[in-house]
């Protein structure tokens, strides 16, 4: 059975960016760099093949601010080199840094999902390089390379998942554990209701 035009086309462009990767250094740099990111441990290399050629490369100078609380979210961000810190204002505007992400490491990996608003501002602690994955792009690999946008959403969904599960420890450690699922089956009924409404009025 013949080949289909699609899939002789993806075919071929894996095949030539496997000998351009061994060719081009900064195209190796990056799934090097892919393979360093825990979010991405897992993948196989022709699926960081494939997410690489959707990523951006973005770099800030010192003290440069990638984006700012409230801001709408686009996507998430690698960092390639040097740090980035997170910070969040309080009541009175003042703000508190909640951790510093460095090489290696994603940050704002929620609003690949959905338009949420940023919750937290970046900034560039030295100078800093960065991928940028946004959902478009997501979308971009799901429609070209269906096999590898469903590995990258799966590992997503797993972080999400573990992110849910350490969440949900916390709050037993904290409130008990009745209060704790009620608090998280409440949420989770209305992050339900919200979803059902979103579509209705789309």
């Amino acid at each position: 059975m013949a080949l289909n035009s699609t899939a002789l086309q993806r075919i071929t462009g894996r095949v030539k960016r496997i000998f351009a990767a061994r060719e081009d250094p900064d195209l190796r740099e990056i799934i090097e760099t892919l393979k360093q990111v825990s979010l991405f441990r897992g993948l196989s290399g022709r699926v960081l093949g494939d997410l690489s050629e959707v990523l951006h490369r973005r770099s800030y100078k010192r003290d440069e601010f990638l984006y700012y609380e409230r801001d709408p979210g686009l996507g998430l961000y690698i960092v390639r080199s040097g740090r980035v810190r997170l910070l969040v204002e309080d009541e009175e505007g003042v703000p508190h840094e909640l951790r510093q992400v460095g090489e290696g490491e994603a940050f704002g990996k929620l609003s690949l999902f959905g338009d949420f608003r940023r919750m937290e501002t970046a900034q560039a602690i030295t100078e800093a390089k960065v991928f940028g994955l946004f959902r478009p792009d997501l979308k971009t690999i799901i429609k070209r390379y269906p096999g590898s946008g469903a590995a990258v959403l799966q590992v997503l969904a797993q972080n999400l998942a573990a992110v849910e599960n350490e969440m949900l420890d916390m709050l037993v450690e904290r409130e008990g554990k009745i209060d704790a699922l009620r608090m998280f089956d409440g949420a989770s009924a209305k992050a339900d209701h919200t979803t059902i409404h979103a579509k209705t009025h789309s």
